[in-house]
């Protein structure tokens, strides 16, 4: 009899790589969310408050007055951007617990979470933004967008595969 209940509770416990896949999310939603809350403060401040707060817009608005403009355009999305900012974290956060919880709703839900800053920020503009607001600093500044967008893309990409690796695990 303790064999059959020592075998029930081995096949139901969560697999090494799901935990620690689950944690290092956790702790990635966590700081999401921290960064999302910082950015709440933008939705009470005018486009030209929040413009006028970087030093470095005026040196874009000198050096370069497209870039400038186009960033002062996309600020019209900034609620939209505030309010994703704090939403995906907390959809990529509900899958992550599903998976958890060894349910396999959680991948999807996660997937979904992962993918809506994509879709979103295609939408608005938001790529040619970041790109007009690394035009402050040169050329130096592209490189750092490129390598932030890189590494993000990676990283979303590396861990959506290693979730869908454990899926077989989940019900």
């Amino acid at each position: 009899m303790e064999n059959l209940s020592t075998e029930s509770l081995v096949t139901n416990e969560r697999p090494q790589f799901l935990k620690v896949l689950c944690i290092l999310s956790f702790v990635m939603c966590g700081i999401m969310l921290l960064f999302a809350l910082f950015g709440l403060k933008n939705l009470f401040l005018s486009p030209e408050e929040i413009m006028g707060s970087n030093p470095y817009m005026q040196t874009l608005q000198d050096n370069n007055p497209t870039a400038y403009q186009a960033i002062l355009d996309s600020m019209q999305y900034k609620n939209l951007s505030a309010l994703l900012g704090l939403i995906t974290p907390v959809i990529s956060l509900i899958g992550v617990i599903f998976m958890w919880k060894l349910k396999k709703t959680g991948f999807f839900i996660y997937l979904f979470g992962e993918l809506l800053p994509y879709i979103t920020t295609i939408l608005t503009g938001g790529v040619s933004v970041m790109y007009a607001s690394a035009s402050a600093f040169g050329e130096k500044g592209e490189t750092i967008i490129n390598v932030i967008i890189g590494m993000v893309i990676i990283f979303d990409v590396l861990f959506i595969v290693l979730y869908a690796l454990n899926l077989k695990h989940l019900k």
